[in-house]
């Protein structure tokens, strides 16, 4: 056993995390904050490094709570996957730097983004489930570091422990019947003569990755957390959660069709929210529910070549989504708005900004020479090669859908003339924020022009021999026109929409609701119990004391309280030796 294959990746992370903790404790800002990013930057560096070399097989086994356990594991998936969140991880950690984001915020991110490799690697269904829960307690740690978020974070956990709980419970009877957390061909289908709850390890760990991964109905927390914190958190929070969740569908093996259709959906209704939208971050994070979409529907078709295309655009929606993210971020720096309506000029204003607006909106569009042009061309390839004609043409629609919406974003913010009394506060970028565009801009266009090497990283089962062949690159140039003038000929009515409610609409009084009912019945059987409680002391008392001080006998609630709970507990102790004796 070598350094390589004894070291798990997300420890060098933490350690990070502790380093930049520190650091911005005791020397605060300026060069102690700066040093503790710097280190930050280059440990993620390494891990990625690390992770490029590392030989395909190495795992790290031992037991974990008396199960045998496997602590990480590389193979072709898992290796893409954590490469390219290490590679982000550079970029955001600097992007964090040059927007004044707080040592204590980049230290949280950090930790989050080491849970989130942990997952990645884990080689187990016990492991990766710790790793699970530890992504959302470090994820609505980094949200509540922004006091207007803080709402926000309390919904995204409860989102996110209902969604672990489903997933700990699909594990679980994925144990009971097969005896192993080990991964091994998908989760347990179940036992011969199993009926209707053959598939239930499955469909309820199904249902809990979906709520990471954003299935309609269960997307609700994106577009509600993610515009709300600090811009460099938005930026940690969007390369991460979903792309996790959709590396996990890999190793659940759903039922390929139904999730494909689920993705197909995704793709329609994320795209057309999207347009629809005024805020910039909510734009885009109604564009991480389509394009995960894309991934869903590669990894549900179930062939070789649908996964590896779900994994490719999975890596490049974490390089492109992110960079979309910062340059969102950056105009809000600037003009300290949020809505699109409220800015424009600023191609002029921020130059630097609007050439990384630029690479990055023509990646996610798919234009031919950058890398969402090759990966979306691997899912409509396999989608199209396994006969999936309506989940073809949904893709299809989709990639209109989204030209759309960042030509919308383009001319809103940096082509039309500035609207009135908007100010840009300092139109330069700085030197971290500028490497964090570098980061992720040269592997954009690497990618896009050399899809040789893309492959040459991604699992099994992608074919470069057609990325350029005539027909894509005629389906990408009429995508690109017929969504231009699309929107050139509603312009003027999307000028007139302002707020479009979501689910969210439903979900969250709904929500409040029930947590006020829950409260109120909690109170009235709490003072129920204390009043049966109360009485059957006195009456025992009485009874069997002094039956004169039936009425005179004075007890504190505290006292009856103590007294029912005392009685609750011996009572389920002799239940205990009753039913074990």
């Amino acid at each position: 056993m070598t350094l390589l294959t004894a070291m798990p990746p997300w420890l060098p992370v933490f350690a990070a995390a502790a380093v930049v903790a520190l650091v911005g404790r005791h020397t605060g800002r300026g060069g102690g904050r700066r040093a503790g990013h710097v280190f930050a930057a280059v440990t993620a560096a390494g891990v990625a490094g690390w992770l490029y070399v590392v030989p395909a097989g190495a795992h790290l086994g031992t037991r974990l709570f008396g199960f045998e356990v496997v602590l990480f594991a590389v193979d072709p998936f898992s290796r893409v996957v954590g490469l390219v969140l290490a590679v982000a991880a550079v970029a955001n950690v600097a992007y964090a730097h040059g927007t004044g984001a707080s040592t204590r915020a980049t230290a949280t991110a950090l930790c989050y983004v080491g849970a989130s490799l942990g997952a990645v690697f884990a080689g187990d269904w016990l492991t990766l489930v710790v790793w699970w829960e530890l992504m959302a307690v470090t994820a609505t740690a980094l949200v509540w570091q922004s006091p207007e978020a803080v709402r926000a974070g309390y919904r995204y956990a409860v989102y996110h422990q209902l969604g672990g709980a489903t997933l700990v419970a699909g594990v679980l009877l994925h144990y009971a019947r097969v005896g192993t957390f080990l991964f091994g061909d998908g989760l347990a289908t179940g036992l011969p003569g199993a009926g209707l709850a053959a598939g239930l390890p499955t469909t309820l760990a199904l249902l809990g990755v979906g709520m990471n991964v954003g299935f309609l109905g269960l997307h609700v927390w994106v577009v509600d957390a993610y515009p709300r914190p600090h811009v460099a958190t938005t930026v940690f929070l969007s390369g991460f959660t979903t792309k996790v969740g959709v590396y996990t569908l890999v190793r659940v093996d759903p039922d390929g069709r139904l999730v494909a259709t689920m993705g197909a959906a995704m793709v329609l209704v994320g795209v057309t929210m999207a347009v629809l939208q005024t805020d910039v971050r909510r734009l885009l994070s109604y564009h991480i529910v389509s394009q995960v979409g894309y991934m869903v529907v590669g990894i549900g078709l179930a062939t070789a070549g649908g996964r590896a295309a779900g994994i490719a655009h999975l890596v490049n929606n974490v390089l492109y989504k992110t960079f979309l993210f910062m340059v969102a971020g950056v105009v809000i720096l600037a003009t300290g708005r949020e809505s699109l309506k409220k800015v424009g000029g600023l191609g002029r204003e921020l130059p630097v900004t609007a050439v990384a607006f630029v690479v990055a909106a023509l990646s996610i569009t798919g234009i031919p020479g950058f890398a969402g042009f090759v990966s979306k061309g691997f899912v409509t390839s396999a989608t199209d090669a396994a006969g999936g004609d309506a989940l073809y043409w949904a893709l299809q629609v989709g990639a209109v859908g989204t030209v759309v919406s960042f030509v919308k974003f383009g001319y809103y913010a940096f082509l039309r003339d500035a609207p009135d009394g908007q100010s840009v506060a300092d139109g330069t970028v700085g030197p971290a924020v500028a490497v964090a565009f570098a980061v992720l801009a040269v592997p954009c266009v690497v990618f896009g022009l050399a899809p040789g090497v893309f492959a040459a990283i991604l699992p099994p089962g992608v074919s470069t021999a057609g990325v350029f062949s005539v027909s894509k690159l005629t389906d990408a140039v009429v995508i690109t026109a017929v969504g231009t003038v699309a929107f050139a000929a509603i312009r003027r009515p999307l000028a007139r929409v302002t707020a479009v409610p979501d689910l969210e609409a439903l979900y969250h009084p709904a929500g409040r609701r029930l947590l006020d009912a829950t409260n109120r019945t909690s109170a009235r059987v709490g003072e129920t119990l204390d009043r049966t409680g109360h009485r059957l002391l006195v009456a025992a008392y009485a009874t069997a004391v002094d039956p004169d001080a039936f009425d005179d006998l004075a007890l504190t609630r505290p006292t009856i309280g103590s007294a029912v709970l005392l009685l609750v507990v011996v009572a389920a102790l002799g239940l205990v030796v009753v039913l074990t004796g």
